[in-house]
């Protein structure tokens, strides 16, 4: 019996069920009655489970409102609701003289709100990072009427771009371009990607979402942060004569964006919606209010459920319908989930959608490399973690399912995607279970797609600690803060009081094995391959109490295996210290210079017992890559603001601090500023920079 025979049959047998709900699998409202019982209803664990999109519209239809059923009755499902995703694995950086955005997976692109292409510097400027240009630069004194009532300032969405000048350390700044918003718009303008052509940019593809939206004014002019899920603006701005940008093309998607990666002209979104039905009344109290809630659920189109877009002024289109929507193969009648998680793939050049599917799940992680897509999903429960693992094959944006696979435990919370890695054609994974808190277990996975592509599974073909190498991966106690697959070798970072160092050795997917352990004190959450066997890590020193110190940056040689080693530390600030780089790799940045040295940037906020010293950009060299021993060196920082200078008692004006490097020339943004110095000159310091308007 196929799967539509069997959901079908189990469709008849829920008959009992939801009979008096009026018909609840239609694009209509059937007859009878509205009461509602739905106390038989459970919510379904699609991470189980191998998936598929055959199945008839009037199950996908039940299953997606049985979701909506649960969402409003006043039981308590006791699902947590995952918003973490990740981000792909590897690095693509620098071209020529000068750095890009460091990315996880070489070829794959990832927005960021700095981007360069060895000319122009382009910024996304938001009121995300810094609040005091939230407003159109006006005084609010000048602006005042007559009556001393001051108008409600309009938020500003603007992209920067400067025009640098490497051979000068500096910059000019070419145009701030505003993009249209209404004054009470949820939009965000978050990050950026570039379209090339021939080495020249032609186009910035700005990306705005209302994850986070400004709304109204709170206690002294400082927006109030609320919540709204569900819109995501793409922007394609013309940049070909940078003096006079425009709008070439406008994208809206229905959901939340929560993540994207571009791979050549395609740009994949992934985005999550929750179906929004107007009058639904959560934990309905009354019989009236549940019969109304019911009423609107069963009668409510799919076409209102499902998610849509809509390109420039035209008017919306499904982004996906029932047959783009993978459920799992069995489908239950009491069982429901509505969380949507989208992928979808357009061609930026050619202005069209490739194509879109659709999962329900909560996502916990995604990996995109150049040949695969892979959804890590949550299942399971707190005492029993489980992690889903569906593949999809991409070939110039066509998405294909391939299978799922379910392995114990779940993906490193940091950044998910760190814990993925594909190589000829298996995946290699590394999850943590916690059925005792005090002491979690670690493993690594390799899974490979079934010799029977119709069983749609991931198979596991092996697993670390096994009988034949049973050692755990960390002591007692100990978590995992980072991990980073390099080609044949694997590298692993627990902690609890002392770091470990594992090597581990995947050349034969099926027969992976531990090689090495180093154990040092601090931690190491970012790991980055410098040369041929070395790594630079930034984490944080660890105290006598357990607690964390400064900003710890370190060379290891990993040249062998065996016995990975310290070369050298550095550590920045005390207590209360912080970087970006600990949790974005797109805030480590790097550019090698020949063979022998590898130049890198790293933002720093140096405090001391938790009291704010000041706030730069820091600067390290890796020399001697080519002889016995390379070193760790350090260079003056670029320090832009200082509690002795700035006379404030907390850093202002950061947000998500960059670089770029060109040449002998540093680029650092702070907040929505530009500043640029010589690389051996600390009194080269110039910035910020500004624009010809005026500011």
């Amino acid at each position: 019996m196929n799967v539509r025979s069997v959901t079908l049959c189990a469709l008849a047998a829920s008959a009992m069920l939801l009979a008096a709900c009026g018909g609840s699998s239609g694009d209509g409202p059937g007859p009878g009655r509205y009461d509602t019982d739905y106390r038989q209803l459970r919510w379904a664990d699609p991470a189980l489970e191998p998936l598929t999109n055959e199945h008839p519209p009037e199950a996908v239809s039940q299953y997606l409102r049985n979701g909506l059923r649960l969402q409003v009755s006043a039981v308590d499902n006791g699902m947590v609701e995952e918003d973490g995703v990740a981000m792909p694995d590897a690095q693509e950086n620098a071209a020529g003289d000068f750095s890009r955005t460091n990315v996880h997976v070489e070829g794959v692109d990832e927005a960021d709100r700095l981007k360069y292409d060895g000319r122009y510097l382009f910024v996304a400027e938001s009121p995300q990072y810094s609040y005091h240009r939230f407003a159109e630069s006006v005084a609010l004194d000048d602006a005042a009427g007559d009556d001393g009532s001051v108008p409600e300032p309009a938020a500003v969405q603007a992209l920067r771009i400067f025009e640098t000048d490497p051979a000068q350390a500096s910059a000019t700044g070419v145009m701030r371009y505003t993009l249209d918003r209404e004054a009470d718009s949820p939009l965000v303008l978050s990050q950026l990607y570039t379209l090339e052509q021939g080495g020249t940019t032609e186009a910035v593809v700005a990306l705005s979402d209302s994850r986070y939206y400004y709304g109204g004014w709170g206690w002294m002019g400082m927006p109030e942060i609320a919540l709204q899920a569900g819109h995501t603006r793409i922007e394609l701005v013309d940049v070909q004569s940078p003096e006079n940008p425009a709008i070439r093309w406008s994208l809206e998607v229905e959901g939340t964006l929560l993540n994207s990666r571009k791979i050549g002209d395609v740009l994949y979104l992934v985005s999550r919606t929750r179906p929004h039905i107007e009058g639904l009344e959560p934990y309905a109290g009354t019989d009236e209010a549940r019969q109304n809630n019911e009423r609107l659920i069963s009668s409510t189109p799919m076409s209102e459920l499902l998610p849509g877009y809509r390109m420039d002024e035209s008017p919306e289109q499904p982004l996906v319908r029932e047959g783009d929507c993978y459920l799992p193969e069995t489908l239950n009648p009491d069982e429901g989930f509505a969380d949507i998680v989208t992928v979808s793939a357009f061609n930026l050049r050619e202005q069209r959608l490739v194509s879109a599917i659709c999962v329900n799940a909560y996502l916990s992680g995604l990996y995109l490399s150049l040949d695969s897509l892979y959804l890590g999903t949550h299942a399971g429960n707190w005492l029993d973690q489980k992690t889903g693992l569906h593949k999809f094959a991409i070939a110039g944006g066509e998405i294909d399912y391939r299978g799922t696979g379910l392995v114990p435990g779940a993906l490193n919370w940091s950044d998910p995607s760190f814990s993925m890695d594909e190589a000829q054609g298996y995946l290699r994974v590394v999850t943590t279970l916690r059925e005792d808190w005090s002491n979690p277990e670690h493993f690594l996975h390799v899974l490979r797609e079934a010799a029977d592509p119709d069983s749609r599974t991931l198979e596991v073909v092996a697993r670390l600690p096994n009988e034949a190498q049973p050692e755990p991966i960390g002591k007692p106690g100990e978590d995992i803060y980072a991990v980073r697959f390099l080609g044949d070798r694997a590298y692993i970072v627990t902690f609890e009081r002392i770091d470990p160092l594992y090597v581990l050795d995947v050349s034969d997917n099926e027969n992976p094995s531990v090689l090495g352990e180093l154990e040092i004190p601090g931690v190491s959450n970012y790991l980055h391959p410098v040369g041929e066997g070395y790594l630079v890590s930034v984490g944080q020193e660890a105290d006598e109490n357990g607690g964390f110190g400064g900003v710890k940056v370190e060379l290891f040689d990993v040249r062998d295996d065996l016995n990975p080693v310290s070369v050298e530390a550095v550590v920045l600030g005390g207590s209360g210290s912080w970087s970006e780089a600990l949790t974005d790799l797109r805030a480590f940045n790097f550019l090698p210079v020949g063979t022998d040295q590898l130049r890198f940037t790293v933002p720093v906020t140096r405090r001391d017992d938790y009291r704010w010293l000041d706030t730069g950009l820091f600067l390290f060299e890796v020399n001697g890559l080519t002889g016995e021993q390379a070193t760790l060196e350090t260079q003056a920082p670029l320090i832009v603001a200082s509690a002795n200078s700035s006379g404030f008692e907390y850093p202002v004006g950061g947000g998500s601090d960059r670089s770029r490097l060109h040449g002998d020339t540093v680029y650092y943004l702070h907040g929505n500023d530009i500043w640029a110095r010589d690389w051996d000159d600390p009194e080269s310091l110039n910035g910020p920079f500004g624009f010809n308007t005026g500011e």
